[in-house]
């Protein structure tokens, strides 16, 4: 990822609409997993400049929360952020002994790597948890619709459905619950990112946009949550997978 993408999510993530939009899909899908379950423990791995790993650890209560990245750029945010369990690291080498974790979390860190890699960092996060934890991981769908923000935070490849979870039962785990996501704006997206790479491209998605236009798409987000809550898509710009150890 570009060096100047962690101080654009460090700007943004608390309010753009795609990542507070998503924060709401996370805990419509993960909250009655944790339902009712006290002094956990948690890994968010590829934490970025730090803040999903804030929101996790306030939104579910956990006992403890540790992160981890591989970039020296994003730790440059963890201080301003308060925190003091993250440490640099990659995600196929985790510092950590075994059945350490309650929870895993993965937002869109393995389509970075190549296949190897990211066999080995899933082979890694079921080493971590605890039997029984819980994988909650989401990644970038279709291979085709890499475009301009695809070469700005370094993608590798971009998983379907299948694809994340034949690599997760490869490695142990039994998936829960799997969508897709951020479906209800796909046709939009869609041709504005095969526009993107015609163009041949390199800008990020990144950015600010107008108050009413970030109210109007976090709003899609938003009821996209609550329809997770009873049902899954059978497509989307996301792919999404609660799985168990």
């Amino acid at each position: 990822m570009r060096d100047e993408e962690y101080r654009a999510m460090f700007d943004l993530e608390e309010r753009l609409w795609w990542y507070e939009g998503m924060r709401g899909i996370t805990a419509s899908l993960l909250g009655p997993a944790l339902a009712e379950k006290k002094n956990q423990r948690l890994l968010d791995l590829g934490c970025g400049t730090g803040y999903s790993l804030v929101w996790l650890r306030e939104r579910f209560k956990f006992a403890e929360a540790d992160g981890v990245d591989l970039s020296h750029h994003a730790a440059a945010f963890w201080h301003a952020r308060g925190l003091d369990t993250v440490a640099l690291a990659t995600a196929d080498k985790l510092p950590f002994g075994e059945n350490e974790f309650d929870l895993v979390t993965c937002f869109d860190v393995i389509y970075q790597l190549n296949d190897e890699q990211a066999s080995n960092a899933v082979s890694e996060m079921h080493r971590v948890l605890k039997p029984g934890g819980l994988l909650f991981i989401r990644e970038p769908a279709y291979q085709w619709m890499r475009g301009a923000h695809d070469v700005a935070v370094g993608t590798h490849r971009r998983y379907t459905l299948t694809d994340l979870r034949r690599l997760l039962r490869a490695h142990g785990f039994k998936p829960r619950r799997s969508t897709y996501a951020n479906t209800l704006l796909f046709w939009v997206a869609a041709p504005h990112r095969l526009l993107s790479k015609l163009r041949g491209s390199t800008e990020s998605d990144v950015k600010p946009v107008p108050r009413w236009l970030n109210t109007l798409l976090g709003a899609a987000l938003k009821l996209e949550a609550r329809m997770l809550r009873r049902m899954a898509f059978p497509f989307g710009l996301s792919v999404i997978t609660l799985a168990e150890k």
